[in-house]
């Protein structure tokens, strides 16, 4: 898990090292490791994020999944199937409503 040590909301402190990370730039000077933890953080961070947050780190991920290895790909895709079924399902109970 990432620690900070500010009065930031924590979801926002994350947020930012996550996109930090998810930068192409950063990303490849991540150790696999650090890879697959950043991928585990972006994905519990889409429960709880705004729409437009949401939005930016769904682009993040689509932008890296063809920088990655393929282990790696499979859970970028894992995550992006999974927002937008997400946001499918969100879509169709507007329209029910």
């Amino acid at each position: 898990m990432l620690y900070h040590s500010s009065s930031m909301p924590e979801y926002q402190w994350k947020l930012t090292i996550v996109e930090r990370n998810l930068l192409l730039a950063n990303w490849r000077k991540l150790m696999p490791e650090a890879q697959e933890r950043m991928l585990h953080e972006a994905e519990e961070l889409m429960r709880d994020l705004s729409l437009s947050d949401r939005q930016g780190l769904f682009t993040s991920l689509e932008t890296l999944f063809y920088h990655t290895e393929e282990d790696l790909q499979q859970m970028i895709q894992q995550i992006l199937n999974s927002q937008l079924s997400q946001n499918r399902t969100q879509r169709e109970c507007l329209a029910l409503g």
